[in-house]
């Protein structure tokens, strides 16, 4: 939990620098807010004139995170794919890594079943900031 999250959760907490601090967050912050499950809180403390500001990027990427799901949905639905979620986790890993490169760690959890909505707000995090630039990885 990054500051104004620890920061809203006390009891002695003023709304207006609470206010003040979400302003002075860059848009990474905001959105590893949003991945770690704590933005709610954040937005609840502010005050009615500021909720917006994290509202209406929270859309965005809960947008996002929808785009993602249905895209994962898609794959899933394949023939293909069912057949290798069926066989050996070795071969079905061979196959994502093949096939489905970007969506590995997402297919994985839906292999072993404990795929969660926080997994797919941390996949659309990392997507946006936490990967490295194509350029470096040759």
């Amino acid at each position: 939990m990054n500051r104004v999250g620890k920061y809203a959760i006390e009891k002695d907490m003023d709304e207006t620098e609470l206010l003040k601090m979400v302003l002075e967050l860059p848009d990474k912050d905001k959105m590893l807010m949003w991945s770690e499950g704590y933005i709610d809180l954040v937005i609840e403390k502010l005050p009615k004139y500021g909720q917006d500001i994290l509202v209406n990027r929270k859309d965005k990427w809960e947008d996002t995170k929808a785009y993602y799901q249905d895209q994962l949905d898609n794959i899933l639905s394949k023939e293909e794919i069912k057949m290798k979620m069926k066989s050996e986790r070795k071969e079905f890993a061979l196959f994502v890594m093949e096939n489905y490169k970007e969506f590995q760690s997402l297919l994985f959890l839906c292999y072993d079943g404990n795929l969660k909505d926080v997994d797919l707000r941390k996949f659309v995090y990392r997507r946006r900031y936490g990967q490295r630039k194509n350029y470096l990885k040759k």
